[in-house]
């Protein structure tokens, strides 16, 4: 997985100053599978795709970064070829950064070489996290547990912006399958959907369907 969700936090601050700004079209790719990483990005603006795919041609999805997000950075510090690809999503505008670019930020403001390690940490939990659902959980476990990881606080709730296809390929099930739990979600009160996002309205009653493995 090569996407991070920052806080609002002194490295987001200075990403965001960053330049040049590159922008993408929806449906451009962002780095391919198996590219050199010279360098990380942080999305400014859009939605980006992080999948990888098989030999035969099987896609998966690893994650979905919006604003505010870093992607390929694993590659970046491991000096190992990237483990996936990165598609936009949405038009987006991007900024890359590279080694020397990020040890001259790290020199002006040192926090960041914690606050990326803090990153690392959290992905690392993410992956084991994934991994544990995969393994252990029920479909409906594994789209309750998605769906508490990936939620942000939006006009004073708590919402999902992702597409049902988006959670399908993710947890590795169909897009009915996804719509007949989330409707079954609906019922029970846990979320209500909207256009374009998924609102939380009983996060207890989807740790319950984790918890009950």
């Amino acid at each position: 997985m090569e996407s991070n969700r920052l806080e609002k936090s002194q490295m987001k601050k200075i990403f965001e100053n960053e330049t040049p700004i590159k922008k993408y079209s929806k449906g451009d790719i962002i780095y391919y599978q198996g590219d050199k990483a010279s360098c990380f990005y942080y999305l400014k603006r859009g939605r980006v795709k992080v999948y990888m795919t098989s030999p035969d041609g099987m896609e998966k999805t690893l994650s979905t970064a919006s604003s505010g997000e870093i992607l390929g950075e694993a590659a970046f510090f491991d000096n190992m070829p990237r483990i996936s690809f990165a598609k936009a999503l949405t038009n987006i505008e991007i900024v890359s950064v590279n080694r020397t670019r990020l040890l001259e930020l790290i020199k002006i403001s040192p926090s960041i070489a914690m606050e990326l390690l803090e990153l690392q940490a959290k992905r690392i939990r993410q992956l084991s996290t994934q991994i544990d659902s995969m393994t252990f959980l029920q479909a409906d476990g594994r789209i309750a547990q998605l769906l508490l990881q990936s939620m942000q606080p939006y006009k004073g709730k708590m919402q999902v912006r992702l597409t049902h296809e988006e959670i399908g390929s993710t947890v590795g099930v169909s897009r009915v399958t996804v719509s007949k739990i989330l409707n079954s979600f609906v019922k029970k009160g846990y979320v209500q959907t909207e256009y374009g996002h998924i609102i939380i309205c009983d996060s207890n009653g989807l740790r319950e369907l984790i918890d009950k493995v």
